[in-house]
Parts: C-alpha cells; structure tokens; sequence
C-alpha cells in the first residue's frame, strides 16, 4: 500500500492522496547512490557554477528501417512499484502514474496524455477528437471516433462514456484523482444527442486548455455491456442508470479490482478496447504479462506479440534481470552510473528520461516560529538565492535532471511552461542573500546567525511578526536514504551558514515524516521550517496536463505548508477559466516569483537501459509511461 497525506477537502473532512515523491514514496524512487558513490562524486561544494549542467552521454541505436512483427518485451518498475489496480478509477493506494499507464494499455482514455515527448495530448490516439466548447465555452460537445470497436466486438459508443459518469458519480469519493469542485462536481449535466457523441454544460465558464487537459482527460468509456451488474453471477442490466444501482455496481468492480488473485482470470477485464489484454499476474511478485488484443481497431496497432512487467526489491535484482536478459527495457540505478559503458558495450542503449513533473521544498507558514520568516517574501528570496540548481545536477544528480524555477520544470519544447520559467529569477548567489537580510535589519549574532535589529514592517525593517533579537534559523526536515539529495541539502546548509542563516537538518524517513510533516498545516500546524521529499513533488500526466498549481499552491494547499495567497489564488482561477495559455503562464510567473516553495532540480524519471535489438520506445513520455504498443524487435 502506498503512503498516503490527508489534507482539507474544503468541506470540513479530509481527503487522501498518494503522495508523489521520494525515495520510498509511491510514484518514483530516486535511485540511491552507493556510500562509495557518493564519496567519489556527490561531494558538493558551495562555489557556484557558471556553465549549465553537462547533458549525460547517452548512446542512442539507429532505429531499423523495418522489423519483425512478435515476441515478448519486458520492462522493470521502479523498485518497490507494483501494478496493482485494474478498474480505470483508482483508489487513493494506486492512484499511480503506472497503474494508469497499464490501464491505459487496457481502456483507452477519451484523451491520451502525452504524444511521443512532447507534453500535451495526442490527438491520434486519443478515442475523441478534439472538444468544441460554445455558448461562452458553458458547453462542451464531444464527437467520439467510429472505429473503436470492445474486444467482444461491441462498439465504443456515447453508451460507454455515461456509464463511465454514472460509476465516477457515485463513487467520486473512493477516487484518488477526486477533487471537490472538479470533475465531476463541475459538470451539471450530460445529453447524449447520438451514439457517438455527448454534450457536457458546466457550471460556469472555463478556459478550454484547462479543461480539456484537466478534466476531459479523466474520462474513461468503459463496456457497460459487460461491467453494468452487481455481481458475478448476476446478469448485465442497466443497473447504473439509478444512484443507488451505480453505487452497487462502483463497489463491485472496486472490490473486484482489489482481488488481485482473480486478475489474469476475471472475464470483466478481458473485455477491453485498447491494445493489450492481461494474460497472468502473480499476486505475489505482481509480474505480469498482457496478450496482444487482436481486435484491437484503433491506431498503433501493436506489433509486439505481448508484453511483461516484473517489480524488484532491489537496484542489484533489477540489474541482474537486465544482464541475464530477463528484461528488455529497464533502468541503470544513479548509484551505478559508472556502468553504463558496461551496458553500451554489451548490446544496449542507455538514455535519460525526462520528464514533465516538478521538485520544491516546503516552507512552514503555519509554524509559529518559522512562519514569520518565510511570510516575508525578501526571506524567501534570501533563501532560493541559496540553491545552487545547476550545482546539484552536476555534482550529486550527474546531468540526469531538469532545472526547475516554478511549477513547471524547464522541459524542453513544452507549452506549458512560461517562458520567465525558463530562466532563474533568483539565481544562485550568496552576496545577493547576504545583501537583502541586511536591508531589513538583521546582523550576525551569537554562532554568526543573524538576529533582527530592527523589528517592524517598514521597507527597511525585519517584518510582521518577528520580534528583535530573533534568530534567523530553521529546521530543515529531509527524508533520508537518497544520499544524492542528502548532498544537496547539505549544500543548501552550508552556504546558508555562510550568510547568516542557521539550518538545523532534521534527518527522517519518509515514513516519519508523512507522520510528522504530513498532518499539517490542518492539526498541527508545520513542525518544521523548511521539508523536503527527494526525487520530486508533484507529477503531471493523465489527469493533469496543464501546470496550473491550484492542488500544489491554491486554497486550503496541504502541499506547500500553509502558502497563502490572494493574488495567487485569483490568478489560479483565472487559468482555470480564462481561454488560451496566458492566463496559465501568469500564474506560473508568480509562483515562481513569489517563491511560493523553494525551487529545486528534478531529478530525471529513471536512466533507461534497452536492448538494442528493442525499437520504438526511443521518444520517451514525458508523463513516464510506458508504451510497449509502440516497441517491436528489429530482427
């Protein structure tokens, strides 16, 4: 089971989520380096650096002009990742980027996240085309494609889509992507004029960008001719079309998906419309191994003949699978970086893999003793004026990352990232730091931390809240296990120190600190001045495309320890409603600006190794899925 954080659901209970980082979490695990490693290479200095990050040397094979049809490939989730969740509503436990890339695999989304690289959607195998929005964009007609057909040879119809609302509906609440006000809550009605298409009315005005990438991509037809019961044995009716008959059939397949035992054998999930059908699984192991859906009559027809998913312990059982050939597109560990020479050489190409996700580290706004600090914007950019990004992915994360100013990291080629967001607004510098804490008052005191002299809220004062005499000091919760990052922070400690800022580091695991870290600002309020979860924070993709930050910075956040902003807050709904990307890079420019979080480099998804004898997987998702149904064997 994957950790979980609650936090307000804006209506007096709380929600949970998996939380999406670090080095134990549940979306990604950043790959640890060794104790030599990180002697040898992740010792990071203070000094800035002036050249950017080197881009990692990466062997790419020349893709066959043509190649066979058949064969199995295989691929290794990131250690400790499992697939396990098949009905296309995850429950908060798997709401997981590759529970729903396997999914998706199964149940083509109405709008497919990702197209090759690049952010965004692909049109092609998306199962609608593109949204008409009309009457003040109140109104959203989709017209769904003819030719997708079940794998019981059934039509995809408009059918599918209301039985999809019906289940999202009724079990709204067990849904791990659910968020009050979103959808479903902000679409008031659905007319189905014919079977291949619907009309969706909202409840006001929303800026179609948003809305397609945020909210349509949720939407999963799903084969109401086989799944509308409410049990095994009972017959197919039209048994959603009732709330309290959608209730009883959402908890069905939600318990049926919790069966793991029954996954490979359960005729519900052999009825499919996407390219893939499972074939077994290993409730122990959760390996699995999907069957080529021949009747599959979408675009990207797969010619591999099936593929397998293997889940490993460990980085050592991971590369030995890939030496001994068990898998065919895995991953080389950053604490093994030094052999990829190895792997090049014996018949495989090694390639970073960036993706579209971003990295920050909290600031304790609801803390009484930090709060006061970090409420003062020239504090918090004293602070980002420390973090040496360029630094830290040369030095501990060697080139395998992306710099990230804002909520949106700088991902090469996306829309949706601003173009301020492409360059530091506080670039590494400790005289700067240095410079702004002195302007408002503060000196070196006892342990060359700096105090406030001068307590007050005028222009050249220490700010609301602090008293004279008070320290400038945190404490820094970190999780631990991640030595590339634990450099990193040490970093960030010591040339605070250098300027008068005093870091106390507050080692934790990760599952501490869910404890400690991950029940405020609700009850308590933040115990700790600066956190952070290694690898990265907040990832994009199915459910998500557009980097908006109103789940990450908005009203109520449970993300960014308490960050309160009107202007932030109107300029997130804004984006939501406002047409066009403006509205988006507005917000993105003052997040970003405003330091709502500490910017941090992202850490690249994984080092893909592939066997060169494996083509088609080369343009890596952005959103880090998997696509077998593109891969075949060159010979």
């Amino acid at each position: 089971m994957c950790p979980t954080r609650s936090f307000p659901d804006g209506s007096g209970g709380l929600r949970r989520r998996p939380l999406s980082l670090g080095a134990s979490s549940c979306r990604h695990r950043l790959r640890r380096l060794g104790a030599a490693a990180l002697a040898a290479t992740v010792v990071i200095g203070t000094g800035a650096v002036a050249s950017a990050a080197a881009t990692p040397a990466a062997r790419v094979a020349p893709r066959a002009a043509h190649g066979k049809s058949g064969g199995v490939a295989s691929y290794a989730l990131s250690i400790g990742e499992d697939f396990s969740w098949m009905f296309p509503i995850e429950n908060t436990a798997n709401y997981e980027d590759w529970n729903s890339n396997v999914e998706g695999g199964m149940w083509r989304p109405l709008y497919f996240a990702g197209n090759g690289s690049k952010t965004g959607i692909d049109d092609k195998l998306s199962l609608a085309n593109p949204p008409v929005y009309s009457h003040n964009n109140t109104t959203v007609t989709v017209t769904m494609k003819k030719n997708y057909r079940w794998s019981d040879g059934t039509k995809v119809t408009s059918a599918d889509v209301k039985f999809f609302f019906e289940l999202l509906s009724a079990g709204k609440n067990k849904d791990g992507a659910y968020i009050p006000g979103e959808m479903p809550d902000d679409v008031t009605s659905v007319s189905y004029p014919t079977p291949y298409s619907f009309v969706m009315h909202l409840n006001h005005s929303y800026n179609p960008a948003w809305f397609t990438g945020n909210q349509l991509t949720w939407i999963y037809p799903l084969p109401a001719q086989a799944w509308d019961k409410t049990c095994a044995t009972c017959k197919v009716t039209n048994a959603a079309a009732t709330k309290s008959g959608a209730s009883a059939v959402f908890n069905f397949l939600y318990k049926q998906s919790e069966d793991l035992r029954t996954y490979a054998t359960n005729p519900l999930w052999k009825v499919v419309d996407g390219p893939w059908v499972i074939k077994s699984y290993d409730p122990t192991t959760f390996a699995a191994s999907f069957s080529r859906n021949d009747r599959y009559s979408g675009p990207g027809k797969p010619r591999l003949s099936g593929y397998q998913i293997y889940s490993f312990a460990s980085d050592t059982a991971e590369l030995d699978a890939l030496r001994s050939g068990t898998i065919t597109f895995g991953f080389l560990p950053f604490s093994d970086v030094s052999q990829a020479s190895y792997f090049t050489s014996h018949g495989f190409t090694v390639k970073p893999w960036q993706v579209f996700y971003n990295e920050t580290i909290e600031l304790g706004f609801t803390n009484k003793t930090y709060g006061p600090l970090v409420k003062q914007l020239y504090i918090r950019q004293a602070l980002q004026h420390l973090v040496d990004e360029q630094l830290y992915l040369q030095r501990a994360l060697h080139g395998y990352g992306l710099p990230d100013y804002g909520v949106a990291p700088d991902y090469p080629g996306s829309s949706f990232v601003s173009p301020q967001l492409r360059s530091d607004p506080y670039p590494y510098n400790p005289s700067a730091a240095a410079k702004l804490l002195k302007a408002h008052g503060w000196k070196s005191g006892p342990g060359g931390v700096d105090v406030c002299t001068k307590p007050g809220t005028k222009s050249d004062e220490c700010g609301a809240g602090i008293k004279k005499g008070t320290p400038l000091s945190f404490s820094f919760m970190y999780s631990t296990g991640t030595p590339s990052f634990a450099a990193q922070v040490e970093a960030f400690q010591t040339v605070a120190k250098s300027v008068g800022i005093g870091v106390t580091l507050n080692g934790q695991t990760q599952n501490t600190m869910f404890s400690i870290g991950g029940v405020c600002p609700s009850s308590p309020p933040c115990n700790w001045g600066l956190l952070g979860y290694s690898s990265f924070m907040w990832d994009f993709g199915q459910y998500e495309l557009l980097p908006v930050g109103g789940n990450q910075f908005g009203k109520g956040n449970f993300w960014a320890g308490g960050y309160n902003s009107a202007k932030a807050q109107a300029l997130i709904t804004a984006a939501h409603e406002k047409p066009g990307l403006n509205a988006l890079y507005a917000v993105e420019n003052y997040l970003s600006k405003d330091v709502a979080s500490l910017w941090w480099p992202v850490s690249d998804y994984e080092i893909v190794v592939a066997k060169d004898s494996l083509g088609g997987w080369q343009h890596l998702n952005p959103y880090a899925n998997y696509h077998p149904s593109t891969w075949y064997f060159k010979s």
